[in-house]
């Protein structure tokens, strides 16, 4: 806000009356508190630069935790990346690099600054220094020794799997199923980290070199099977190795290590960031002492101008004030100003003071507007996030057309609670099996989505890498899986899922299907007649009393023309407006109603009995629904 302000100087006069010694008070007013803001100004440059210091100190801490946050991601993501292994290149080691470099810049410009030096502190910069290379070093041998031992075809896992895949190779006849119990005390012990499974993987390829022995009468072949089965256990040995230098559990190993490294960092520069506090908290009281006793001698001498000063001032003290609640009454509008009085005088600056202060806050206001629009463009810009990611995750779930290319007859029905879903549905062909899965995650809307992306890519693990192709053994993979990647041993969540999972095999007799569940079952049409297959009463991941209970697969036998429903309990568990729930024995009853329909107008029936019963009321819960006409 421009405001012109004008000046009225009386004539010169000579030192004499009351007006002559104003002035003089005035100047030495003047002046005293020229002084004082002059002294207040050295005190705020000197806090000003503490809280430089204090401020690098925090950044400082910062980087040394996205440092940590750097090294997690490597650990948890890399680790398992086999371009890693194959190039040795990495974006978080890249990143972790700068990261340190940063780090080592702040502290040089630590060191550098004098403020806060003192002994105490220059241990402590010295100590800070020693611990991050300490820590540099420690870290660099963790990624030397993680390279080394590899991953699936790189290192030492990857010599370990070359070797037992050419004995799995071989055709030749030994017992297979002692091969197959080293590859599952490998796994467990890949996964678990257990040394109870280094013994049991040594017995296990002790009987297996037992029957090559005792079943290969070709002493060539004998001698090149037992040094495959002796090279093997080498490199799960030096595997195993590495993973105890690595650490087997977080409280031991190098990985261990590195954290408490890290701990003692961040502890040391606690510790100077707390004397620089301390030091910036004195300061402080020295201003505030300062301050204290400047408002104070301003206030005498404020008592004496103010005694001095002339009734003639009343009138510029009304209009001003009369200006203030006019600005106030029209709510701080940019339509209206200060009018300024226009003396020379403490009204005058007090007229300009009330200006710019003004000016200040319509502009805060104006500001406060545009942050206000600010915000609801960014939650717009989330719901498009949303949005798209709800696009994302339509495009990896099958289409109908895809499903006809499976199926003669078939429907989905898939209905999110919000924009993205906890729910999904899964469909992978290998040769003449057809495996379809529908699937209810913990959660909807992101959390749900965010775990059900991560079961539709445990799945093709499992069944396109595994090759694990029994709905069962899928379920107890799977349940396993869940619980290592969220960390679930350690108690980081108990977050899970219920699944539904069949395959659907040609046969001479007809249709084959087999069936295992995790707290969901499979309906089907079988003969005219609609049956049940329960699941097992546990679900995947988490900690369940059940868990000791293996999954159990069903063998069911169709014929051409029958039918099987995948679901999700989302249509079940919906409620109307009198609070009443659909409930699951009135769903299958009314899928015994319409069972014999075609599966396109059965669907057009669900969804129009879903919404009919559900009325105005919101959707509940994600919903999914196959149908499949074998």
């Amino acid at each position: 806000m421009n405001q012109s302000y004008t000046t009225y100087n009386q004539p010169n006069q000579k030192f004499r009356g009351i007006k002559n010694k104003l002035q003089l008070y005035f100047s030495i007013y003047l002046l005293l508190t020229a002084l004082i803001i002059g002294a207040i100004f050295m005190f705020y440059e000197k806090q000003k630069n503490i809280e430089e210091i204090t401020d690098l100190l925090t950044t400082l801490h910062i980087d040394i935790q996205m440092l940590s946050g750097i090294e997690n991601d490597f650990f948890t993501y890399e680790t398992i990346n086999n371009n890693f292994y194959k190039t040795g290149e990495s974006e978080y080691l890249n990143h972790r690099k700068q990261k340190l470099y940063d780090v080592q810049r702040n502290l040089i410009a630590l060191k550098n600054r004098k403020e806060l030096r003192n002994k105490n502190i220059d241990k402590k910069l010295f100590q800070l220094k020693q611990a991050v290379g300490e820590y540099e070093v420690l870290f660099e041998r963790l990624v030397q020794i993680i390279q080394r031992k590899g991953h699936k075809d790189y290192g030492k896992v990857g010599q370990m799997r070359k070797f037992i895949h050419q004995i799995e190779n071989s055709d030749l006849p030994f017992n297979k199923e002692t091969l197959l119990m080293i590859r599952r005390h490998e796994k467990d012990f890949i996964i678990r980290k257990e040394e109870e499974y280094i013994k049991k993987l040594s017995l296990a390829v002790q009987r297996l070199r037992s029957e090559i022995r005792s079943t290969i009468k070709n002493e060539k072949l004998q001698k090149e099977m037992v040094t495959l089965l002796r090279n093997y256990q080498y490199a799960f040995l030096d595997m195993v190795d590495y993973e105890k230098q690595i650490g087997l559990s977080i409280h031991e190993g190098m990985h261990y290590q590195t954290r408490q490294k890290a701990y003692k960092i961040a502890d040391i520069i606690a510790e100077i960031n707390k004397e620089g506090h301390l030091q910036a908290e004195q300061i402080t009281q020295q201003i505030k002492y300062t301050l204290g006793a400047a408002i104070i001698l301003c206030f005498i001498l404020g008592m004496v101008v103010s005694y001095l000063i002339s009734k003639k001032l009343s009138l510029p003290v009304r209009q001003l004030s009369n200006s203030i609640h006019k600005v106030i009454k029209n709510d701080f509008s940019e339509d209206y100003k200060i009018n300024p009085v226009i003396t020379n005088d403490e009204i005058g600056w007090l007229s300009k003071d009330f200006g710019l202060m003004l000016n200040k806050v319509q502009n805060s206001l104006s500001e406060t507007q545009e942050k206000t629009w600010e915000i609801e463009r960014s939650q717009a810009q989330i719901m498009d996030s949303i949005r798209y990611a709800s696009q994302i995750q339509n495009a990896i779930l099958p289409t109908e057309a895809e499903l006809r290319e499976l199926f003669t007859e078939s429907f989905v029905i898939y209905k999110p609670q919000k924009v993205v879903s906890g729910d999904f549905y899964w469909v992978y062909r290998k040769r003449h099996k057809t495996f379809i899965a529908a699937v209810d995650c913990t959660g909807h809307g992101v959390p749900g989505a965010f775990m059900s992306m991560i079961g539709q890519t445990l799945l093709n693990k499992i069944v396109g890498q595994s090759k694990i192709y029994d709905p069962a053994m899928i379920l107890e993979v799977l349940h396993l899986e869940i619980q290592h990647a969220l960390k679930q041993n350690e108690g980081k969540n108990d977050d899970g899922m219920e699944v539904a999972i069949c395959v659907i095999e040609n046969t001479d007799l007809g249709k084959e299907v087999t069936f295992a569940g995790a707290h969901r079952p499979l309906y089907y049409v079988q003969d005219g007649q609609f049956l049940k297959a329960k699941g097992n009463r546990r679900s995947i991941g988490g900690k369940q009393k059940q868990e000791h209970q293996q999954f159990i697969t069903h063998l069911i036998h169709l014929q051409t023309g029958d039918t099987i429903y995948l679901t999700t309990d989302g249509f079940a568990d919906q409620n109307n407006d009198r609070r009443e729930k659909y409930g699951t024995q009135r769903f299958i009853q009314f899928l015994d109603t319409i069972k014999e329909y075609p599966l396109t107008t059965q669907k057009l029936e669900l969804i129009e009995e879903f919404d009919s019963f559900r009325n105005n009321e919101p959707q509940r819960d994600d919903l999914t629904i196959l149908g499949i006409r074998v």
